[in-house]
Parts: structure tokens; C-alpha cells; sequence
């Protein structure tokens, strides 16, 4: 219950406090460890001239959703490598971004993203390391409970 709780709690916090999210149309729709789901509005403002998503606005919705997922480890991270396949042109009414957990480290996590059209069309596969911002305060953490198995 105590997780639900706090997954509720981090997709309000992901769709309320960031401006980027809200400005380009997109939305925290599932969140648990390791996992995430967020959605994105296709409208002609994220067209290329050919008529298709453009390949930034699906990086965008790939960085967004790996992020997602890494903080639903329970720890704030920001991206420290991204790399991205584009599979088939974007089209449709609205994109959705599935990013799953592969490891997670002391100081950083990988997570691979897919990404789907509303009619489950795979559009783009990708990868992202993330670099966790806690890690002192992780590596002291053991530190301290290291010292205390001890009996320092």
C-alpha cells in the first residue's frame, strides 16, 4: 500500500513540477520500480516537415520516461547518456513511452525505452544511462551500516 502511496505521490510530483512536460504535451501514466509509462499528445507542433513526429520530440518523450523510471527508485537522477534508434515514422494521435529498468548501480542506472503509437506501432527503441544525484549520500550510507556490522 505504503508503494502505491509513493507512486501516486511521484507521478504528481512529475506532472505537476515540470513546465517542460506540461508545455509539450505530456503525461506520467504508470510508475513503479524500475518501470514507467508516459504519454504524449501528438499535435502539428511536434511535425517535421515531412508530416512525421519529429526524432526530437521522440528523444524528449524517451529522456522523459527513462527519467521517470529512474526516479521511481526512489532517488533523483539526471541523464547522463542517451542513445536512440528511429524504427518507423511517427504518426497517429498520441505517442506512449515505456521505459524497464536493466541495472542500477551506486551511481547509475540504464533503462531501455520503447516507444509506441496509439495503434502499438513500434516507432523508436533507445537507451539511457542515468547518473543519480544521491550517490555520496548512498556511498555513506553503506559507509555508516558497513562501520555498524563492524562495531566501529
Amino acid at each position: 500500500m505504503n508503494t502505491v502511496k509513493n507512486n501516486v505521490e511521484l507521478m504528481t510530483r512529475l506532472n505537476s513540477s515540470s513546465q517542460y512536460l506540461q508545455s509539450n504535451d505530456m503525461r506520467v501514466t504508470e510508475v513503479r520500480e524500475g518501470y514507467a509509462k508516459v504519454e504524449m499528445i501528438i499535435d502539428e507542433q511536434i511535425l517535421n516537415v515531412h508530416g512525421f513526429v519529429h526524432g526530437g520530440a521522440l528523444f524528449s518523450l524517451a529522456d522523459t520516461v527513462a527519467g521517470a523510471a529512474s526516479f521511481a527508485s526512489g532517488r533523483d537522477s539526471v541523464t547522463l547518456t542517451g542513445t536512440i534508434n528511429y524504427i518507423k515514422p511517427g504518426r497517429g494521435g498520441k505517442l506512449i513511452g515505456i521505459a524497464q529498468e536493466v541495472s542500477r548501480g551506486r551511481t547509475t542506472g540504464v533503462y531501455e525505452v520503447f516507444i509506441f503509437n496509439d495503434r502499438n506501432t513500434l516507432l523508436s527503441r533507445a537507451t539511457f544511462t542515468m547518473f543519480f544525484l544521491d550517490s555520496d549520500r548512498m556511498k555513506e550510507k553503506q559507509t555508516k551500516e558497513y562501520m555498524k556490522k563492524d562495531g566501529n
